[in-house]
């Protein structure tokens, strides 16, 4: 019985705090700019995309960030570009808690 109850301590305190994806900084969000800021850029910024895909044909970056304490969340940041078929930003939205 003691060993259980061990157990559930061990497993509260583990599920406190989670993170999800890679926090990244926002700083250079502003720098983006539609048909002029490339690819390589984007990575140079923001480092490898959490998830990549397709829209319509153009390619797809997201970086996303999520941290959760104690079941709520307290931080969280989305970045989505669309890429143009010459690799510039083609749009992009951002969001952020």
């Amino acid at each position: 019985m003691r060993s259980k109850l061990c157990y559930l301590v061990l497993v509260m305190m583990l599920a406190g705090c989670v993170t999800y994806g890679r926090d990244f900084g926002t700083s250079p969000v502003r720098n983006i700019q539609t048909n002029v800021t490339t690819q390589k850029e984007i990575f140079g910024f923001f480092g490898e995309p959490m998830r990549k895909g397709l829209e319509n044909g153009n390619e797809t970056w997201t970086y996303s960030y999520h941290y959760y304490e104690f079941g709520q969340l307290r931080d969280s940041k989305e970045l989505y570009i669309v890429f143009n078929r010459d690799n510039t930003v083609r749009s992009y939205s951002f969001t952020a808690k």
